[in-house]
């Protein structure tokens, strides 16, 4: 595993475990096991690093759900993957989970919380795309496609955070299909 990528899987346990604020580079560079001069070579303040590890985690959710529509599904199909694809990523990456769900909102640079959300609004649109060649063909209600699209998005990231936190309460697979029959029967016609 190359330094830089010490750096960024032991940005991600620090910044769970203590938040952006309370998080030290430091720390950072102890756990990761590089010297602080290999830290600072590589992201040069803490909030470069906590950019490029979201910035990372969100284009890999990203490459990972274009990769896996790109090929001829159903509009069921490629409802499932998405859910399917963003469990996966939130429920087996729960540090990277933490952050996404509880770190976004406390106060994070201005420059860096732009950056995020434009890198989330390539996402929405990406599925907005989906919906709207599905409402055209028929399959899905006329709804604005980039609500619905951020709709789902919401909701899938609440969704596992409740889990995250509950996990007693349902099964993962429970989850999954409870979540794909919320947003078919939202979302579809009748003869979809």
């Amino acid at each position: 595993m190359s330094s830089k990528d010490k750096i960024i899987t032991a940005a991600i346990e620090v910044f769970s475990e203590h938040g952006y604020h309370r998080a030290s580079m430091d720390e950072i560079a102890l756990r990761a096991c590089v010297a602080k001069g290999t830290l600072y070579y590589n992201f040069p303040n803490k909030a470069q690093l906590f950019k490029t590890l979201v910035k990372q985690g969100l284009q890999e959710i990203m490459d990972t759900t274009c990769q896996a529509l790109d090929m001829p599904l159903t509009l069921e199909e490629s409802i499932q993957r998405v859910i399917r694809l963003n469990l996966d990523m939130f429920l087996e990456s729960t540090n990277f989970a933490h952050i996404i769900f509880n770190e976004l909102s406390n106060g994070i640079e201005q420059e860096v919380l732009l950056e995020i959300k434009e890198l989330r609004r390539e996402y929405l649109h990406f599925l907005a795309d989906i919906l709207e060649e599905s409402k055209c063909g028929g399959y899905v209600r006329d709804v604005n496609c980039m609500i619905a699209a951020t709709s789902i998005v919401g909701m899938l990231q609440s969704s596992c955070n409740y889990y995250l936190n509950n996990k007693n309460e349902m099964s993962r697979e429970d989850l999954e299909y409870f979540l794909f029959t919320l947003i078919t029967k939202g979302l579809f016609t009748t003869h979809a």
